[in-house]
């Protein structure tokens, strides 16, 4: 009996052994699996997709937005200020859409502020105090060009300092302008220098004694646009130069107005609309800013 059962057990052991195997290649259907050795595999050249997949959102790096040092407000197309973080403020313009007026009073007695001023002209929008004046005979006369819509109220000091001159729509400061200088839109002049090419100028050293005062100041940015800038918080000549070139202005090239009690930036959003801006004490130019019609 126990002879028989393990016969039983050996039959059934071998007939496992020779139960054939179905080779994949037999079936229709099957296909061999290829073998991937991750540790050594390198995918060629070509396999690499043409085009990138977007970066996922959760994994993109965050940037922060660059702010703005300064807001500027529009007064009329093509013109616009603001006051910067150093405290200075600017009326820039585009130089071929404002038309300019100069009001100029010669009589000492007659001397108005800049807010006065620009109530005299309803129709300007803004108004700055001019270049440096002088007495004589009992009279306020301009020191160096001041010239409007080829009309020229005071003549060019030859080799002193600069000049902003606009003419067939386009600005540039010129440095030592000559007497011989050709009628324009609009010139006026100052001194000294304040900035070059986009630097302090060197000579402001041996200039700058030192003393605190309002500054005023006309420019041109890297774009061609021009701007008035005042700072009537007092600085000296040098430090003014700094805080043109630090404000994000864009200046290129600056030259020095008069300052002191004559510093002032008056401006209104609409003709006889209501004022806001510096104010100056009583002086007898202002130049005055309109929209073309």
């Amino acid at each position: 009996m126990f002879r028989s059962l393990a016969t039983v057990l050996l039959l059934i052991l071998m007939t496992a052994c020779t139960v054939p195997v179905e080779s994949p290649s037999d079936s229709p259907t099957a296909s061999p699996t290829p073998i991937v050795r991750l540790a050594t595999f390198t995918p060629a050249a070509t396999t690499q997709p043409s085009t990138l997949e977007p970066t996922p959102e959760s994994t993109r790096p965050l940037t922060t937005p660059t702010p703005l040092s300064h807001f500027w407000q529009l007064l009329f197309p093509g013109a616009e200020v603001t006051t910067t973080q150093e405290g200075l403020t600017v009326l820039r313009h585009a130089p071929n859409l404002v038309r300019y007026d100069v009001l100029f009073e010669h009589d000492p007695d007659q001397a108005l502020t800049i807010g006065q001023w620009l109530d005299e002209a309803p129709t300007a929008q803004a108004g700055v105090n001019c270049g440096f004046y002088w007495e004589k005979d009992g009279e306020y006369l301009h020191m160096g060009l001041l010239e409007v819509n080829e009309e020229r109220l005071a003549q060019v000091r030859p080799r002193w300092g600069a000049a902003l001159i606009v003419r067939e729509g386009k600005a540039q400061i010129v440095r030592a302008p000559k007497k011989t200088t050709p009628p324009m839109t609009f010139g006026i002049q100052g001194w000294p220098t304040l900035l070059w090419q986009g630097e302090v100028v060197a000579e402001l050293a041996d200039l700058d004694g030192g003393d605190i005062a309002r500054r005023t100041a006309v420019g041109v940015d890297n774009t061609g646009r021009v701007l008035w800038v005042i700072d009537s918080q007092g600085s000296t000549l040098q430090g003014f130069a700094r805080q043109l070139l630090g404000a994000d202005l864009g200046l290129v090239d600056v030259v020095n107005l008069d300052g002191g009690a004559s510093t002032g930036l008056r401006w209104r959003e609409e003709p006889d609309g209501p004022q806001s801006g510096v104010n100056s004490l009583p002086i007898p130019c202002v130049v005055t800013f309109s929209p073309l019609k």
